[in-house]
């Protein structure tokens, strides 16, 4: 290998780091600033709203839906506090875990190793990560909302599932058909190994 590749791999793998550093602390000031907004005056949550709430008339006889709201429970009980804190530090450590394998694969593709076991269980692992992540923090974020629609005396809503976790899901199938690309790309390096 020579100097000019050894240095542009150094470079490059000086710049992933770099990103993947400033990707975490991204992940930690998003969940420090979301507790700190979640525990301002009373407890303060993004719910579903049952579809019978009365909302406000819109001007010109325009009728307004509100699906959506921020409800404050002033006196939450720990159950529910701790849920929210579950929540928010599930979703952290599946970012922190998913970069930190980001990191290591792309080492080693910048080391020319890009079908290697590791790669591959890196994707393995990325994807792993995304599936329970997303999982964990809909059921959690599932509990508090029935808690804090229980607190302030709303109805119970139908089951219906945010845009962020369906998006959850699709990086998963992502991760999945490319890891599967990988192990495929795998076994065609090894069968061709020496006919050339």
């Amino acid at each position: 290998m020579s100097t000019a590749d050894r240095s542009s791999r150094g470079a490059h793998l000086g710049w992933t780091a770099i990103v993947g550093g400033l990707a975490v602390l991204g992940i930690v000031s998003v969940a420090v600033t979301r507790l700190m907004i979640a525990f301002g005056d009373g407890v303060r949550w993004e719910v579903t709203l049952p579809e019978s709430y009365d909302s406000p008339a819109a001007p010109h006889g325009t009728s307004v839906q509100v699906t959506q709201g921020i409800v404050t429970v002033p006196d939450a009980g720990t159950g529910l506090l701790s849920l929210m804190i579950l929540t928010v530090v599930v979703a952290a450590l599946s970012g922190i875990a998913a970069i930190a394998c980001y990191l290591v694969l792309t080492t080693e593709i910048s080391r020319g190793r890009t079908f290697s076991r590791r790669a591959i269980r890196m994707l393995t692992w990325m994807a792993t990560i995304v599936l329970v992540g997303t999982v964990a923090c809909y059921l959690l974020d599932s509990a508090i909302g029935r808690g804090v629609r229980a607190a302030v005396g709303l109805d119970e809503v139908g089951g219906s599932t945010p845009l962020s976790y369906w998006m959850g899901f699709a990086i998963f199938a992502a991760l999945s058909l490319i890891t599967y690309a990988f192990r495929r790309g795998a076994v065609l390096q090894k069968e061709t190994e020496g006919l050339v």
